[in-house]
């Protein structure tokens, strides 16, 4: 009961702004949910993709390149999808409902995982599922507690969150570590009860995280090699070859995927699509400062247990267990100084937290647990910070961002119109300055965009985002003597939609990207001098899309436009 009760709380505190959203707003609320989450609309473009039969969604901000194979085979949306089918609801009401039903399902079984791992003492019955319940707060409400700059900021007024939970967000990271929870207790169980039942358990969820998540299943691989290991040297054979067939089940399961990645790698636009989204040649080591100090707290706690209580020979599983995670997490951020490649690490923060959370717990139990009043103290401390934390990310969120996503609203009937275009599927070229519509109207409509910043999970020529943002540029009005001092101004723009290598966000030098940036001037003033229609038509456009009065020079490069569409400032057009 306690686990579920606290299931069922976590998931209405990540899912009641949603519904306060729409409850406030009344009749004006038109389907446009409160989606502040990173990249929440990209995901919800994917979705979009895959329901109108385009099922790789291959490229979802572009019309051209659908029939190729993806980047990212887009396995979890595909589920959303079919959920979205089964219950007749849109997409953005499956986002919503998921919303409170993922969250509650990873507290549940990051609450069942570490019960399993808790000696279960009569005497103390309570407090274990005390325990239990705090490490599942920690995980799905305490996640940022590890941010302590942000922490002091909150404390001392200086700082408002401006997005809700990490784990609202849909697709990824929730469903990596909902898959990893449930394949960690497959092998718990595995190792315990020898059922081979978890054989099938652990090898499915680690097929569906090889299908969908590289960071879900590297860390699992690991952690299993681990284990594997550790029962070789124990000359536990059997627990070894269970631990093996895991792996082989999982990569039979998933041999789909592979073979699909296998024929994505010879698109001649892999590997450069494949740098885009962090995928990077280095033997640098990092150092994650939150793990070194949980590393330090459970050697130190283990050495002074196990002095004290003279235990010498050996350890009980569930210190191997702990071991492996905190090995495992070490080795994800690590393995690029022997492999040379690492793939935007950062995303590992996701899975080693909550490890990190899990292993913190349960060292407490085991080593303090002793004194039991103390063992409280600690235990509603931090179920208390964790769950203040959750309640304070959500209200503040929902206050900061309530006004701009109220505001949006408005934008509706510019969605009706796409949706019911006469071109169906149309593709809309919209000059805006930030990008705005690019996101929405793929997430929204049945539409495409013309210019995207979105360029990561699609396996497109280079040249297209080339031409895209000298496009831009032409729409903006930017003249053959002002190329220059607008590249210096908007510096960070013109990175954003040329960027080679992601890492280039981090310092790191971009050769290709500053060969594009030092080429652009000249390439963008013989482009002035082509007739600007026919070079729009290298590529599908429908409608030119206008947030503001369209300016003279571009009207004057284009051919008679229509105005089809006009609503709230925005502009809608076609050519004659």
């Amino acid at each position: 009961m306690w686990g579920i009760a606290g299931s069922f709380l976590v998931g209405l505190i990540c899912v009641l702004p949603q519904i306060f959203f729409i409850f406030s707003l009344g009749s004006e609320y038109h389907g446009i949910h409160f989606f502040a989450t990173p990249n929440e609309e990209v995901y919800l473009a994917i979705m979009q993709k895959i329901s109108e039969g385009h099922l790789l969604a291959a490229s979802f901000p572009f019309y051209e390149y659908k029939n190729n194979l993806p980047l990212l085979p887009p396995t979890i949306p595909l589920l959303y999808v079919f959920v979205s089918r089964l219950l007749h609801i849109s997409l953005v009401n499956t986002l919503i409902v998921s919303k409170f039903f993922l969250p509650a399902i990873l507290f549940f079984l990051v609450y069942l995982f570490t019960h399993q791992l808790l000696v279960f003492d009569t005497k103390n019955t309570r407090l274990s599922k005390l325990v239990a319940v705090t490490t599942g707060t920690l995980v799905t409400l305490g996640f940022d507690l590890v941010d302590y700059h942000s922490i002091w900021k909150i404390l001392t007024g200086k700082f408002s969150i401006t997005g809700f939970l990490i784990w609202t967000r849909p697709v990824n990271p929730i469903s990596g570590i909902i898959l990893l929870y449930v394949f960690l207790l497959s092998l718990w169980m595995l190792i315990t009860k020898r059922k081979k039942i978890n054989i099938l358990i652990a090898a499915v969820t680690l097929a569906f995280m090889m299908a969908s998540y590289f960071f879900s299943w590297s860390i699992a691989l690991t952690i299993i090699g681990i284990l594997g290991l550790r029962a070789l040297f124990s000359r536990d054979f059997k627990l070894a070859k269970y631990f093996g067939l895991v792996v082989i089940l999982a990569l039979f399961f998933s041999s789909p995927y592979w073979f699909m990645v296998w024929r994505a790698s010879h698109i001649p636009w892999y590997a450069e699509a494949s740098a885009r989204i962090g995928l990077f040649m280095t033997h640098t080591p990092h150092v994650n400062k939150f793990l070194f100090a949980v590393s330090i707290f459970f050697t130190f706690s283990s050495v002074i247990y196990y002095m004290r209580n003279k235990v010498y020979k050996s350890f009980p599983e569930w210190w191997w267990f702990c071991f492996s995670l905190l090995l495992s997490s070490f080795i994800v951020y690590n393995q690029q100084i022997l492999t040379g490649r690492e793939i935007w690490y950062y995303h590992y923060v996701f899975f080693t937290i909550p490890l990190g959370y899990t292993v913190i717990i349960l060292t407490l139990w085991y080593f303090v647990k002793p004194k039991k009043q103390l063992m409280y103290v600690i235990v509603i401390f931090l179920f208390v910070a964790a769950f203040s934390l959750g309640i304070y990310t959500q209200v503040s969120a929902y206050k900061t961002r309530f006004n701009f996503f109220a505001s949006l609203q408005k934008f509706s009937p510019v969605f009706d119109f796409l949706n019911k275009s006469m071109f169906g599927n149309c593709v809309v070229l919209s000059i805006d300055s930030d990008g705005f519509w690019d996101e929405l109207i793929p997430a929204f409509t049945h539409c495409d965009t013309y210019i995207s910043g979105e360029r990561t999970s699609v396996i497109a020529p280079p040249e297209r985002f080339y031409h895209n943002y000298m496009v831009l540029l032409r729409l903006r009005g930017v003249t053959v003597e002002g190329i220059e001092d607008y590249l210096k101004l908007h510096h960070a723009e013109a990175e954003g939609y040329l960027y080679y290598q992601l890492q280039y966000t981090l310092g790191y030098h971009d050769v290709r990207l500053n060969s594009l940036l030092a080429r652009l001037p000249n390439d963008y003033k013989i482009f002035l001098k082509n007739d600007f229609y026919q070079e729009l038509k290298k590529y599908r456009v429908d409608y030119l899309l206008s947030d503001g009065p369209l300016m003279s020079s571009v009207v004057k490069s284009l051919p008679p436009l229509k105005k089809v569409f006009s609503a709230h400032n925005i502009d809608i057009f076609v050519f004659q």
